[in-house]
């Protein structure tokens, strides 16, 4: 992991110089914006591997730029914001964030969570997994080469997490997942993220599957999940 692409999106410039120099120094290039239309832009010119979002934002905020960076890009999401409420929480979940880490933050803790989004991302989209062969459940067709599933040769319109969590249920099926092990298997790590995230992401990866026809992911109760073939 070195040399990777960190794009920091917070209004408060000191507390982005902040995050900028800790990034740095583990060796990511960093580019910052301090509103949401720059965020955007940067976001559409330099492909980032990973996107540092504040919510509060002048000129566009942090939801509405993560619904639009959804709609072009996998990169990983993490918000960052002073709003405890769960709800926050889940509505960013729910855009297409892949995380969420509540101000003030343990700087220690913030490059942790980077790096291990970042890992999974880049384990898809580059080296040696990239030649991966394609995937097939059915109706399914997954491509980590291209970072992309469909049915039926429709594209799913997945979030970073979405699409790992999609191929890891895929190529493990009828095994059942407590929430603990999906976080370890997807997010990288179950040691700092609120296994409410599985719950959500979960749901969403539900619901996009279903609006294909595919009900595939079963609860089981007091365990975890499991893919149901």
């Amino acid at each position: 992991m070195a040399n990777e692409h960190v794009l920091v999106v917070e209004d408060d410039l000191d507390l982005a110089g902040i995050m900028s120099d800790y990034l740095n120094r583990e060796g990511f290039q960093v580019r910052r914006a301090h509103d949401g239309e720059t965020a955007l832009a940067l976001a559409r010119s330099t492909a980032p591997e990973l996107i540092v979002l504040d919510l509060m934002l002048p000129k566009l905020d942090g939801i509405e730029i993560c619904r639009q960076i959804r709609q072009f890009s996998f990169a990983p999401i993490l918000i960052i914001s002073a709003k405890t409420a769960d709800l926050d929480k889940l509505v960013s979940l729910g855009v297409g964030a892949d995380d969420y880490l509540t101000k003030p933050f343990s700087l220690v803790e913030f490059v942790a969570r980077v790096k291990s989004h970042i890992r999974r991302f880049t384990a898809f989209g580059t080296g040696p997994r990239a030649a991966d062969a394609k995937v097939s459940c059915g109706r399914l067709q997954i491509d980590p080469a291209a970072f992309a599933a469909s049915v039926d040769g429709a594209p799913l319109s997945l979030s970073a997490k979405e699409f790992h969590l999609l191929a890891h249920f895929c190529t493990h099926p009828a095994q059942v997942f407590s929430r603990a092990q999906l976080l370890s298997a997807v997010w990288g790590t179950a040691d700092y993220i609120d296994d409410n995230t599985v719950v959500v992401t979960v749901g969403r990866l539900r619901e996009k599957l279903a609006r294909a026809g595919e009900q595939h992911i079963q609860t089981v109760w007091g365990v975890g999940y499991k893919w149901e073939i």
